[in-house]
């Protein structure tokens, strides 16, 4: 996928399960700083998730 093509509904949904994921130690430990950067990026996976549709 290129940078120009818009992401879909399948991205943005594995997206949130990767990050879920990972906050929840399902991927192993997480330092304070990338559990912060988890929690910013799901946050905007679910706004696009959301402008999917």
């Amino acid at each position: 996928m290129t940078a120009e093509q818009p992401k879909g509904k399948a991205y943005w949904m594995d997206e949130i399960a990767f990050l879920e994921a990972r906050l929840n130690g399902g991927q192993g430990d997480i330092d304070s700083d990338d559990r912060k950067a988890c929690e910013e990026a799901l946050k905007l996976a679910k706004v696009n998730l959301s402008a999917r549709g």
